[in-house]
C-alpha cells in the first residue's frame, strides 16, 4: 500500500512537460506535470484525461478548435484526436494515461 502526497510530488517538478507517476490503476496511470508553454501536436490510441489542479490549460487541436480547462476542471480527449496542451502562466495538472501512451 503506497499513498502519495500530491503537493510533495509538484515540488519535485522543476520542468514544464516532465512528469512523476502517482499511480496505476489497471492498465492506466496517474501522473502529474507542470504545463508551461506549449507541447508538440500529437495523437494517442486511447483516450486520456487532463485535471487541473492549478491554473489554467488550453487543449488545442489540430482542426483549430480550442478548449480552456481552469482550476478544478477536466477534459478527455478522445483517442486518435491530434492536439497539444498549453498554458501562459503555467499549471499543475494531473493526467490519466493509457500505460503505453508514455512513450508518446
Amino acid at each position: 500500500m503506497a499513498k502519495s502526497v500530491l503537493t510533495e510530488l509538484a515540488q519535485d517538478l522543476t520542468e514544464p512537460f516532465k512528469h512523476v507517476i502517482v499511480g496505476q490503476v489497471d492498465d492506466y496511470c496517474a501522473y502529474l506535470t507542470r504545463i508551461e508553454g506549449a507541447y508538440i501536436f500529437h495523437q494517442h490510441a486511447r483516450d486520456e484525461m487532463y485535471l487541473v489542479m492549478e491554473g489554467e490549460i488550453v487543449i488545442e487541436y489540430a482542426d483549430g478548435a480550442s478548449v480552456s480547462v481552469g482550476e478544478g476542471e477536466s477534459l478527455v480527449v478522445r483517442a486518435g484526436e491530434k492536439h497539444r496542451s498549453r498554458s501562459e502562466e503555467g499549471a499543475l495538472v494531473l493526467m490519466f494515461k493509457a500505460r503505453d501512451l508514455f512513450a508518446a
